[in-house]
């Protein structure tokens, strides 16, 4: 019994020696996996062969690889995923702080109204209150608020 080199490539597909295992005759294929124990060669195709051999010659170097590789993957694709939802998240907060709510147009006719009648009720006020202390004051208070002065200057 020759030993012979099993290894998978990067894109997956199982090499014997230097060739992928599908390019081999059956045949040949055959005494490989009568070496890595696979029974009933005479029913399978070169296909299923191939994979049982690539399934029991996985060596303990290729699997520790392989839990590496896997480990990392997903090591990235979680924090891939937690960025994406990171990055969701800022750009909610952006636009909502950017947004503003528009008004419907009767909020806002009814907004200029009301400050347009605050503004005129106290320039009125300010104008009425002096009219108001002059016109409304008795002729009594009118002599003292006279007298008073009188006094000051």
């Amino acid at each position: 019994m020759t030993p012979v080199l099993v290894s998978v490539d990067k894109a997956g597909d199982l090499k014997i020696g230097r060739k992928k295992c599908r390019l081999y005759k059956r045949d040949e294929v055959v005494k490989v996996a009568k070496k890595y124990g696979i029974r009933d060669t005479e029913k399978l195709s070169v296909r299923e062969l191939c994979g049982g051999i690539k399934m029991r010659a996985s060596l303990p170097t290729n699997n520790y690889e392989t839990l590496r590789a896997a480990k990392k993957t997903t090591a990235a694709k979680k924090k891939r995923a937690e960025k994406k939802a990171l990055d969701k998240k800022v750009a909610a907060n952006f636009m909502k702080k950017m947004t503003t709510r528009i008004p419907s147009p009767t909020a806002v006719q009814r907004a200029r109204r009301n400050a347009k009648a605050a503004i005129q009720n106290r320039v009125s006020y300010e104008q009425n209150k002096a009219l108001a202390a002059v016109n409304q004051a008795s002729p009594r208070a009118v002599m003292r608020v006279a007298r008073e002065l009188r006094r000051l200057r």
